[in-house]
């Protein structure tokens, strides 16, 4: 792996064992045939400064359809306006709890669509993760890679490298808040001493409990609003381009 374009924050994680480690990782995920993300950007988020971060979010790995992964978790790449169809069930409640966190109100994705604009100011997918990764969010899964169309599928060759990378990142920056979605994200943490951490179900499947993603007794966006402008509200432009 060629480590050229790691942030400095990350150096001092990186040592012989841990390049090593990368490098036979690599390897094994490059030859399982077609993979996604690309190698370019599977773990686009050493180029961030980690120590101007303030929030992780941790979800699971990435997206299975190819095109769709970009390296950054929960993200769709293929998807240029939300007026554009797309099924992935995870980014339509991430989009429902950003308006509930805004206006206390839980609607349908279908609901929310139609208010995006100058009653929803939104920025679009093509901007709203970099948007949130240019204030300090690491959108973080527990395994970097699949097969296409088989998730999970390399859960278990990443697992040594997530390990060591959750510990370094708490080691170094023990103020970080954790937004923890899903069971996988859960059990990544459970060998740290996380000081900050909200967890709760994985935004694929809501329902009315106390610790579900949407309908639970915390919102997540809500809770960190202090830290994070989610919704991107002083920098959106509401044109027919954008949406």
């Amino acid at each position: 792996m060629n480590l050229s374009g790691i942030h400095p924050s990350w150096s001092s994680f990186f040592t012989a064992d841990i390049a090593k480690l990368v490098n036979e990782i690599m390897r094994d995920v490059l030859a399982d045939g077609d993979v996604t993300p690309n190698q370019a950007t599977m773990l686009r988020f050493l180029t961030i400064d980690l120590f101007a971060s303030k929030v992780v979010i941790l979800g699971q790995d990435p997206y299975p359809q190819e095109g769709v992964a970009t390296g950054r978790a929960f993200e769709v790449g293929s998807l240029g306006s939300w007026q554009q169809s797309f099924r992935n069930t995870s980014l339509r409640n991430i989009v429902r709890a950003l308006y509930a966190s805004r206006y206390n109100r839980i609607l349908t994705f279908k609901e929310v669509r139609s208010l995006i604009g100058p009653d929803f100011p939104l920025l679009p997918p093509s901007k709203l993760f970099e948007f949130w990764e240019n204030q300090g969010v690491l959108l973080l899964n527990t395994s970097f890679s699949c097969k296409v169309n088989k998730p999970g599928s390399h859960s278990a060759i990443w697992q040594p490298f997530t390990h060591a990378l959750l510990n370094y990142i708490n080691q170094q920056m023990p103020e970080l808040t954790w937004l923890l979605w899903g069971n996988h994200a859960r059990l990544a943490v459970g060998h740290l001493s996380i000081k900050n951490g909200i967890c709760s179900t994985h935004p694929m499947i809501c329902h009315e409990r106390p610790d579900d993603f949407l309908y639970g007794d915390i919102n997540h966006f809500k809770a960190t609003s202090h830290l994070i402008d989610w919704v991107g509200q002083d920098t959106a432009t509401y044109t027919g381009r954008l949406f």
